[in-house]
C-alpha cells in the first residue's frame, strides 16, 4: 500500500494549485493518469471549501493523502476548522431552469459524480476527514511504479 501525504499547517485558499498537483503527481507516479480529470476536479472542490469556509478564510491545518487500496484510489482530506458534513447540504436539481436552481450544493454535486464514493467523519480531537473513493478497472488498468 502506498501512501502520499501533504500537509500544510496554514493552508490558505492560494495553496490550491499546489495541493491539486500533487495529487496529479501522485496519480502519475502510480501509471493511474487516465482518472486525472475527475480526482483533479473532486480535489479542488473539496480543498476549496475546506480553505474557504473552514477556518472563515483565515488559513489552517490541511492534510491530503493519496493511497492505492486494491483497486481503489482513496483520497483523504483532513482539517481542524469548522465541522461540515457535506452530506448535509441538500443536492442542487440539476434539471431545474438555472433560474429556480438554488445557490450552492453544486460543488459537493460534482465530488459526489467524479467519485464512486464519499464519505465524511468528524471527531471532536481530529477535526474533518472527507475520504473519496474511484474504482479503478484493476490490476491491468495501468503500468503502475512500485
Amino acid at each position: 500500500m502506498d501512501t502520499h501525504t501533504l500537509a500544510i499547517e496554514k493552508a490558505v485558499l492560494s495553496d490550491l494549485p499546489g495541493i491539486v498537483e500533487f495529487v496529479v503527481k501522485w496519480l502519475q507516479s502510480q501509471g493511474l493518469d487516465k482518472y486525472s480529470f475527475p480526482l483533479e476536479t473532486a480535489v479542488d472542490e473539496a480543498s476549496t471549501n475546506v480553505l474557504k469556509y473552514a477556518y472563515g478564510g483565515q488559513g489552517g491545518f490541511f492534510q491530503i493523502s493519496c493511497e492505492l487500496q486494491g483497486h481503489e484510489i482513496v483520497i483523504t482530506i483532513r482539517d481542524r476548522g469548522e465541522q461540515f458534513d457535506p452530506n448535509s447540504i441538500p443536492l442542487p436539481d440539476v434539471d431545474a431552469d438555472l433560474e429556480n436552481r438554488r445557490i450552492g450544493g453544486l460543488g459537493i454535486y460534482i465530488m459526489k459524480k467524479m467519485m464512486d464514493e464519499v464519505k465524511y467523519s468528524f471527531d471532536v480531537k481530529q477535526g474533518n476527514r472527507l475520504e473519496m473513493r474511484k474504482t479503478t478497472a484493476g490490476p491491468g488498468d495501468a503500468n503502475r511504479a512500485g
